[in-house]
């Protein structure tokens, strides 16, 4: 499950995709320009609304805050206790010291008071850039062209969100990919297991144990 409460670059995920598979991916990505090295992320549009771009979501992001509909929390200087910071004019999103940080649009960045460790409840970016109408219309019965995803494609997702986590310097363990897994691909745990089960022990880190019968 996903945290309640989202990064700016996970936030700014949310409101090009809608899509919280998309989300999960993003989390542990600090900067903007992070976002742009993810692959296969599709544009969410509904039919009274057009698909808004990588580029123009922080300032829509900004936008909201500034119009009261979603609230940003940080730290000033990237020092003080995380708090509710206060809506102030002409600031702007940028990558600085390796993280979205919120300040003046100015060149001299960080002699003016800035704020880092920026996050968003989840709740108010759903709210404000809700999921398409033809993604949340329920149904009656399930779809017949729904499909499980093969083994193949669930096996390839648990390596590649393997190879992220170990390049950020995270645990890359059986249950925190077993978890991914279930999420993105909506996997009941003992089909999420008996994936992982059949998957040869090659490698250290986030690999499967081989059963022994």
């Amino acid at each position: 499950m996903s945290s309640p409460w989202w990064s700016i670059p996970q936030a700014i995920i949310w409101i090009v995709t809608r899509s919280e598979s998309q989300v999960l991916r993003a989390d542990g990505i600090r900067t903007v320009a992070g976002l742009r090295r993810l692959t296969g992320m599709r544009r969410a549009s509904g039919r009274d609304e057009p698909p808004i771009s990588l580029a123009a979501a922080p300032d829509e992001l900004l936008q909201a805050w500034q119009a009261r509909h979603i609230v940003l929390f940080g730290r000033k200087w990237g020092k003080e206790p995380s708090r509710l910071i206060l809506r102030i004019s002409d600031l702007g999103l940028r990558d600085h010291r390796g993280e979205v940080c919120l300040g003046d649009r100015t060149l001299y960045f960080a002699t003016r008071p800035f704020w880092s460790n920026l996050s968003v409840r989840a709740d108010d970016c759903k709210r404000c850039w809700p999921e398409p109408a033809t993604r949340t219309l329920p149904t009656s019965r399930p779809s017949v062209s729904a499909r499980r995803p093969s083994d193949g494609e669930v096996r390839a997702f648990i390596e590649e969100r393997r190879k992220a986590l170990r390049a950020e310097r995270k645990r890359a363990g059986r249950d925190v990919l077993l978890r991914a897994a279930m999420s993105h691909f909506s996997l009941s745990r003992k089909v999420a297991l008996d994936i992982w089960n059949g998957v040869p022990r090659d490698r250290k880190g986030g690999r499967p144990t081989k059963d022994k019968t």
